[in-house]
Order: structure tokens, then sequence, then C-alpha cells
């Protein structure tokens, strides 16, 4: 049997700063990552693989 659970909340001012400041950055990071894979795709006439993008990519954390 599957589940769902839907959860709402409601941030305050200063979370709703960071979580926008956080998925700014995110649109950010994926719009130059297809980009790039856009620019190969048309150059190379082949795709990147998403495992080879991701590894391509900093990661903070040491993952």
């Amino acid at each position: 049997m599957k589940r769902a659970f839907r959860y709402r909340f409601y941030p305050t001012s200063g979370q709703a700063e960071a979580l926008a400041r956080t998925f700014g950055c995110v649109r950010s990071v994926y719009n130059k990552a297809l980009e790039e894979r856009t620019r190969a795709y048309r150059r190379e006439g082949k795709g990147v693989a998403a495992l080879r993008h991701e590894t391509g990519m900093p990661v903070e954390g040491g993952r």
C-alpha cells in the first residue's frame, strides 16, 4: 500500500527570504548546467550523461 502525506508550512519573513535566495541559487545552477549540456549537444551531436555532468560540478561538504 502506498501512502502520501501532504504538509503545509508558513515561513516567517526571514525564512521566506532564505528560501527565495536558496531557490534562486538552485535555479541559477540548474540553468547554467542546462546551458552547458545544450551547448555540448549542439557542438558534438550527442548528449552529456547526467552522471558525467554531475561529477564535473564541485559540491560543498566533501560529497
